[in-house]
């Protein structure tokens, strides 16, 4: 009897598990998850053999024993740290399973964090905001002033737009940094642009980019800095040529998901941060545009060939346009939500979306 293929996927988030899982089903392999997170919804997926408990992230020896009693193909981080903590310690984890793909860790250290991110790219020329830290009161001011409000105050890591906070004046801005003297120097100034976000989705080869989808949501005006819904999947040249650039100079080795914003006044692009992981439309990406990274990514580590078609062109609707939609007499359907797959896997789905 031939022994079914199996992966090991090493993460924290609830949603990117499920994502991930929903997605490696056309391989019909057995997948283990191993997280730090005791309230992962994906320990209720019935796409999941089994689920296991990691204290410490960089408990190297926890991955082997894992590895060992189930007798793993691929060990495939898909979260952040989870990645970092692979890549390190590659050399052992490589004598008992192939790993997948993963940036240098200098490289990476600087991917994934929004200062030494905004420094790089614009050593190197490529578009970003304007930057500033967080040092001092009157510092802070005469940055902020210099960049005109309303201005964004932002963890240097951090992901799906938690802790970002939008300021109006320098009211507000004093205001908060008093309350919270001595627990924003890891943080990074920047002024708020109005504009589209766009996101870029890529695996990489040494800096070469295998393939892509490229996101784009609303214009925002606002206070909301959490992913978007509404989704509209299509090509842009200018985009993948900036990202382009970024990573063949990081050497990029693997997944990337690039947040950008398309400055209303120009209609230009810059680029925000990178998030060295999975990304929260994972599984939207494939239903969409036809591409399933997590099987690409999967069939590259294990020294494969994947099918890799251009992607189509695509959109997602939020579940309030489409009862708008309905109530209109108009044609949009619950399937032209990010919901229609949580239909596959609804147990897990209801105790992620319920945070149980």
């Amino acid at each position: 009897m031939v022994k079914k293929m199996s992966v090991l996927l090493i993460g924290y988030d609830s949603n990117l598990s499920l994502g991930v899982l929903y997605c490696l089903q056309p391989l019909n392999c057995d997948v283990y998850l191993l997280t730090s997170n005791i309230k992962n919804a994906a320990r209720f997926s019935r796409f999941l053999k089994k689920l296991y408990y990691l204290e410490d992230k960089n408990d190297r020896e926890r991955i082997e024993e894992i590895v060992t009693t189930h007798s793993i193909d691929l060990i495939m981080p898909i979260d952040e740290l989870e990645t970092r903590n692979v890549k390190v310690h590659l050399e052992e984890l490589s004598k008992v399973a192939v790993c997948s793909w993963a940036t240098e860790v200098d490289m990476f250290d600087i991917g994934i964090n929004k200062m030494k991110l905004a420094k790089f790219l614009s050593n190197n020329d490529i578009p970003c905001p304007l930057f500033a830290s967080i040092d001092s009161l009157n510092q802070m001011q005469e940055r902020a002033d210099a960049m005109g409000y309303p201005v964004l105050i932002k963890p240097d890591r951090g992901s799906f737009g938690r802790m970002i906070r939008r300021f109006d004046d320098w009211e507000e801005l004093s205001k908060y940094y008093i309350e919270n003297e001595g627990q924003i120097n890891d943080y990074i100034l920047q002024p708020f642009i109005i504009g589209s976000d766009i996101t870029c989705n890529v695996i990489c080869n040494n800096g070469e980019i295998v393939c892509y989808t490229i996101q784009e949501s609303p214009v925002k005006n606002g206070h909301d800095f959490s992913s978007n819904d509404i989704l509209e999947f299509h090509d842009d040249s200018e985009v993948i040529d900036v990202i382009s650039k970024m990573m063949k100079l990081l050497k990029w080795h693997g997944v990337a998901c690039v947040d950008m914003r398309r400055d209303i006044r120009d209609n230009s692009v810059k680029i925000l941060e990178i998030n060295g992981r999975f990304w929260a439309s994972v599984v939207s990406s494939y239903i969409r545009t036809g591409l399933n990274f997590p099987l690409i990514m999967v069939k590259l580590a294990l020294g494969k060939d994947p099918e890799i078609s251009k992607a189509k062109i695509g959109k997602q609707l939020s579940l309030k346009q489409v009862i708008s939609s309905k109530l209109k007499g108009k044609g949009a359907s619950f399937k032209d939500t990010k919901y229609i797959s949580y239909l596959a896997d609804p147990l897990a789905r209801v105790i992620q979306v319920l945070k149980l």
